[in-house]
């Protein structure tokens, strides 16, 4: 049985074998693909975290031995099944998500979803979906019947040229998740670190930001977001945007309000306003946006949550300066380089 982790709840443990095999288990005992969220209490306040992809025969390993509280909480989706939560209900989102503080869902795209409470015990630690997560009947199975042959039809093999973004180890075990921007999307995949399995092996040793062409399936898409069975991995040569994109990597501020930054690392733009975090979004470089075609680049945005994009001229860029032009307004925006 293979076990996946949920990478940014995990961070604060580092298990060995036998810390993993004490640990907290929520394994997929169903028929059916499903998507995991939960929520602990870190820093003082219930974080939620999700969708984590769990294929049937799947373990995850949620909850970081250092947790200090005797009970978190989790909610599992599948298309075509139900899930008996015990109404206590925090914060999710489409797609990949972390909401910091669960119980306030502050973003217009935020549902207030119900969740299970599971109690640590000593002797069964691990948690079987089949006992939360149960087949739809009746108009409810039929709409999930339908959406389940729609998704069907919808996988197909997928071919784009792609910004990478890094990879994860597990090394207990020895599996890798890797990460990739490309047409206003993000896609995972992950793999096994061995000879059988070459393609991760090469990406664990490129640095972000190297422009790629990947070939593959897609196994689930939410929202902009979307994991993916990786087929190939060919390294292409930097193309004018990619050079423009590279350039423009690091920190920058806005020359009229010092509050307004943001961080382009890969292709992910992390806008914050003093110093609050705001949702990342999915960058370009390219010759038109929105229509808009002429000499000159272009940065494209998509917004990771909602998907929506802005469209800005590059007006200019140096090593210290960066001008935009918010189209279609005409607006320009100026900002220095902080690092």
């Amino acid at each position: 049985m293979k076990c996946l982790w949920l990478p940014a709840l995990v961070l604060a443990a580092l298990f060995d074998d036998t810390a993993a095999r004490a640990g907290i288990r929520i394994c997929n005992d169903t028929e059916a693909l499903h998507h995991l969220a939960v929520t602990l209490h870190t820093g003082g306040r219930w974080v939620a975290e999700g969708w984590q992809p769990l294929r049937p025969g799947d373990c995850a390993e949620p909850v970081p031995q250092e947790y200090p509280r005797s009970y978190f909480y989790f909610r599992a989706e599948s298309p075509g099944y139900s899930f008996r939560d015990d109404s206590v209900r925090f914060c999710t989102a489409p797609g990949r998500f972390r909401i910091q503080h669960g119980a306030e869902c502050v973003h217009r795209d935020h549902a207030r979803q119900g969740f299970a409470k599971s109690a640590f015990g000593t002797e069964n630690r691990t948690i079987q979906l089949s006992r939360y997560s149960h087949p739809a009947s009746g108009r409810a199975a039929k709409a999930a019947a339908r959406e389940i042959l729609r998704e069907a039809a919808d996988r197909e093999q997928y071919s784009v040229d792609v910004v990478f973004q890094g990879c994860k180890q597990q090394e207990a075990m020895e599996t890798v998740t890797c990460r990739f921007v490309g047409s206003g999307m993000e896609f995972g995949a992950e793999g096994r670190v061995e000879m059988s399995d070459p393609v991760f092996t090469y990406l664990l040793g490129l640095l972000q930001g190297a422009p790629l062409a990947i070939d593959g399936e897609v196994i689930t898409h939410f929202g902009n977001s979307g994991e993916l069975e990786l087929h190939s991995v060919t390294p292409r040569a930097p193309n004018r945007f990619d050079r423009i994109l590279q350039q423009m990597q690091g920190e920058w501020m806005s020359e009229r309000n010092p509050m307004d930054r943001f961080t382009i690392s890969g292709a992910v733009r992390q806008l914050s306003y003093d110093g609050m975090e705001l949702p990342p979004e999915f960058i370009a470089v390219q010759g038109s946006c929105h229509a808009t075609e002429g000499e000159g680049e272009y940065l494209m945005a998509w917004d990771s949550v909602n998907g929506t994009s802005l469209c800005y001229q590059i007006n200019s860029l140096t090593d210290e300066n960066l001008t935009l032009i918010y189209l279609p307004h005409g607006t320009r925006l100026d900002y220095w380089r902080l690092n």
